[in-house]
């Protein structure tokens, strides 16, 4: 401490001696104490023994991870590592034994994992890393990596000690932090019960359908709450929804559907005036399929394609969707995107071919003309031909930006110019048929 007294008497008066000796003790007190704050803090983020980051740190870090991810929706995983065989060296050589090889297992995984990784221990012999930015094929080579290294360190090697792996990935085994640790775990003991010494994923909580449409409806929900949704997240969408009906029942492919309209109405709200436009479409799709005497299976896949089939726009630039006026050729290529990549994110569900086909068809022309295969005739899917002439009906008896509406009788003379050329004629007469039985209180239709 500062002893201002030692100074020259004439110097500083008393009482001015005294204040300094009194800041000099408050300043010595603030470096005291923000040492001891430092080191407070340091063994709150560092493990004592092993000299890697806490579980608490690594909670932190995984919360803060997963923010970001769920904005931006880029992948990230979680390693979590069980020691084999550590017990055996506790019961027989010591903890003191135990620990040099807890420190040794620790000091490996930091020096062996990139800089970004968050390495951890989770508790007792477990060990956890989160891995920034890295998806589950790439995840699964890094621990491979650690794997190895752990089995053959001559000092691990000589306890018999190696490690069983469990990894999972945001956002293909969950979208909580609390499932990617529990599905990391499960993994974790798949690899621990086959022996140890390997790195497994677990799909084992699939068999739970509940959770399983938990998992749907949460995947959807932070999918669709994110900043932005460009083209460059279709894959994640298409890969997670494989993902998920790889491990759906029969039963709950309900759920699959009931997201896929999610998306579909989140992309009607991203242009003006259409809302409700597919439940439109799929109302009137339904009437025609009944029309034609399909089955009730078909009438509801044809329902379910009328409600989905602008599900592409979804990817599409809302400037370019509400553009008021003409649309340059790069704004209209944008546009007709939306049918195959509709039609991509449809047959990540097996059990929709046929939906997906539709949609991918519903702006073909029967002339041939239309996009994006240039379809001709019978040649575009039945389900494109509804969808085609039912989206068209409704566009022009709805309020939109780009024409005032038309009465019923409008739209359906319209039709009926564009019979044979852009639309089936057979399925246009079908229709402006059904309409009027419907409009029809005589004809037993609704009033």
């Amino acid at each position: 401490m500062l002893n201002v007294e030692s100074r020259d008497e004439n110097a500083f008066a008393p009482q001015d001696v005294l204040i300094l000796n009194t800041l000099a003790d408050l300043l010595a007190t603030a470096l005291h104490n923000s040492f001891v704050f430092q080191k407070l803090q340091q063994q709150s983020i560092t493990d004592g023994l092993t000299g890697i980051k806490t579980r608490r740190f690594f909670w932190e870090a995984l919360s803060s991870e997963w923010k970001r991810a769920s904005r931006s929706g880029r992948p990230f995983s979680v390693v979590l590592i069980d020691l084999d065989k550590f017990k055996e060296v506790n019961d027989s050589l010591g903890h003191l034994e135990g620990d040099l090889v807890l420190a040794r297992v620790g000091r490996l995984l930091e020096q062996k994992c990139r800089q970004s990784n968050v390495v951890a221990r989770y508790g007792g012999d477990e060990f956890v890393i989160l891995m920034p930015e890295t998806g589950i094929e790439q995840a699964q080579v890094l621990a491979e990596r650690l794997r190895l290294w752990l089995a053959t360190d001559p000092m691990l090697e000589e306890h018999h000690i190696t490690g069983s792996f469990g990894v999972a990935s945001f956002p293909v085994h969950g979208f909580s932090m609390e499932d990617l640790i529990r599905i990391a775990d499960a993994g974790m003991y798949v690899a621990k019960h086959g022996g140890g010494n390997q790195v497994s994923t677990s799909d084992a909580f699939g068999e739970d359908s509940a959770v399983q449409r938990q998992l749907v409806f949460r995947y959807v929900e932070g999918f669709l709450q994110r900043e932005h949704n460009g083209p460059e997240h279709l894959e994640e969408l298409v890969n997670t929804l494989r993902k998920l009906c790889g491990r759906e029942r029969d039963a709950d492919q309900k759920a699959i559907r009931q997201a896929v309209e999610a998306l579909a109405r989140a992309a009607e709200l991203r242009e003006q005036y259409a809302a409700g436009h597919g439940e439109h479409c799929g109302h009137y799709a339904g009437m025609i399929a009944r029309g034609l005497n399909l089955s009730a299976e078909e009438v509801e896949e044809v329902t379910f394609a009328g409600r989905v089939h602008d599900l592409g726009k979804l990817f599409i630039d809302h400037r370019i969707l509400n553009k008021p006026g003409t649309l340059t050729e790069e704004e209209f290529a944008a546009i007709k995107t939306h049918a195959q990549v509709g039609a991509e994110v449809l047959r990540a569900i097996p059990e929709l071919e046929r939906v997906a086909q539709a949609i991918e068809s519903h702006h073909e022309a029967f002339d041939g003309s239309g996009y994006p295969l240039e379809l001709k005739g019978e040649d575009i899917p039945l389900y494109g031909r509804i969808i085609a002439l039912v989206d068209a009906y409704d566009n022009m008896t709805s309020e939109r930006s780009f024409a005032p509406p038309k009465t019923e009788e409008q739209a359906m003379t319209e039709l009926g110019k564009l019979s044979g050329t852009r639309f089936d004629g057979m399925i246009v007469r079908l229709f402006s048929r059904l309409l009027k039985m419907e409009r029809s209180p005589s004809l037993g239709g609704s009033t």
